[in-house]
């Protein structure tokens, strides 16, 4: 017999018990997985796992009984073994494609003393942490999410809103108190050291809603809503620069501004249109105004974006350019689909990107150019609880939630398809109303404003790598 034969005939049968070891190691592997993902709702890729397992299972049965023989010696048993182990990893690596990417938490803080203070808002401090607004005072967090100080409220006053910016580092506090409405005390804080910079007491209609947004950050100005009157006052010092008197019996239904301009809505029940005005942000001098038509902007008033500049008044979302001209609108209930009353939409480019629901509930992006509906992602007919802008350039980020999971989207702004598979939020622990920054160390934070105060303050998210 040929020596080389010979060779053969006695090696093969060990090459087929090791890799048929192998193959029974990536078997058992995957059984353990199977058995993990039968108690969780995290389940993707367990489709995979079901039809590849058994015949992986088959292969090293076939494999082993072809060895006959061939577990003899050291050597063998030792290679065996090796090649075992080396297999493991291109295994898991193929698990974690099947699975797709999935997030769980990797640290939050505990819920804040006493719960039942309700949540305002939140903002990122410049350096690193972020701010939790409630009404009973301010809380900051450094990046390791501890405590870094805050801001209470004291005594019989109440905070209610936030501005939306904070130019400079800086935050502006409505606050109301009683028998006087929201923005009768109105205050500025350093966010980094949480210092109170100013406070001002300014006369307030009784029991001005909150969601009236009573305080702007524009620039190096802090614009506030007063009785009968429109204020500008130095950001830093508190001092006022300029004031425009709002008529009697009209009131400020909307406020916001940015790159140097104050924009609000003056309702007045009775006397004519409301009207959208932009003034100028240094001075207080008007640049223009814009009727809204002899309907008025009705309860639901609101400022969705300042640049450009988008407003949802009365039974629609309403779109200008800078000059106040309107270039187009989007009726809240349409043929096809009605605008949801949240998550806050979010501009991206010249897109509005909001959620809707109707016959296919989703996610619709509009041009502010014309109003136009340019695309609408279903998103699987999950219901959407969050958007932000997203990490990368002309992305947008959605949060999304079903009876079974929890979804962490990445869509491209411009045509709503996704850029990759959806991220599993796994135990993330989110109520309805929450708000979302992609600046996390590990991609996204999460701040709870929900008012029952049951969940905790913020979550931060970190890729599974594991399990």
């Amino acid at each position: 017999m040929d020596n080389h034969t010979s060779q053969g005939a006695r090696w093969l049968p060990r090459a087929l018990f090791v890799a048929g070891t192998a193959v029974a190691a990536v078997t058992v592997l995957y059984l353990v997985l199977l058995g993990r993902t039968a108690f969780v709702d995290w389940t993707r890729g367990r489709s995979w796992l079901l039809l590849i397992t058994p015949v992986l299972g088959l292969v090293a049965y076939v494999l082993l009984a072809r060895a006959r023989g061939g577990a003899r010696g050291a050597l063998v048993w030792c290679l065996a073994a090796t090649v075992a182990l080396a297999a493991l990893w291109p295994a898991w690596q193929a698990y974690a494609w099947m699975r797709g990417p999935q997030a769980y938490v990797w640290t939050w803080w505990q819920r804040e003393k006493p719960e039942s203070a309700r949540p305002i808002g939140a903002w990122l401090r410049p350096s690193s942490g972020l701010v939790r607004v409630r009404a009973d005072g301010l809380n900051l967090y450094n990046s390791g999410g501890r405590s870094a100080g805050g801001l209470g409220a004291g005594g019989d006053v109440t905070f209610c809103a936030v501005s939306r910016t904070i130019p400079n580092g800086i935050g502006l506090v409505a606050a109301a108190r009683t028998p006087a409405g929201c923005g009768a005390k109105v205050l500025a804080v350093d966010l980094e050291d949480g210092g109170k910079l100013w406070a001002k007491d300014l006369p307030v209609a009784p029991g001005r809603d909150a969601a009236e947004v009573p305080v702007a950050a524009v620039g190096d100005k802090a614009v506030a809503v007063a009785e009968g009157a429109l204020l500008g006052l130095d950001l830093r010092t508190g001092d006022e620069r300029w004031r425009v008197p709002v008529p009697a019996g009209c009131q400020v239904r909307a406020l916001d501004g940015a790159e140097g301009r104050v924009l609000y809505v003056e309702d007045c029940p009775g006397g004519g249109p409301a009207r959208l005005i932009a003034l100028d942000a240094r001075t207080g001098t008007q640049a223009w105004q814009s009727p809204l038509g002899t309907a008025g902007p009705s309860a639901d008033v609101r400022m969705l974006s300042a640049r450009p500049i988008v407003l949802r008044a009365g039974g629609s979302v309403r779109f200008f350019d800078d000059s106040g001209r309107e270039r187009g609108a989007v009726p809240v209930a349409g043929p096809h689909e009605d605008l949801t009353e949240g998550p806050a939409p979010v501009v991206s480019g010249d897109l509005l990107i909001t959620p809707v629901k109707g016959k296919v509930p989703g996610l619709s992006a509009y041009s502010v150019l014309d109003g136009k509906r340019v695309w609408h992602a279903a998103l699987d007919g999950a219901t959407v609880l969050g958007i932000v802008q997203g990490r990368g350039p002309g992305g947008v980020d959605v949060v999304t939630s079903t009876a079974a999971r929890t979804h962490l989207w990445h869509l491209d702004g411009t045509t709503g398809r996704a850029k990759a598979e959806p991220t599993i939020l796994r135990d993330v622990p989110l109520g309805r109303r929450f708000e979302i920054y992609p600046q996390g160390p590990e991609g996204y934070t999460f701040v709870n404003l929900d008012p029952a105060g049951q969940l905790p303050s913020y979550v931060v998210l970190a890729q599974v790598r594991g399990w």
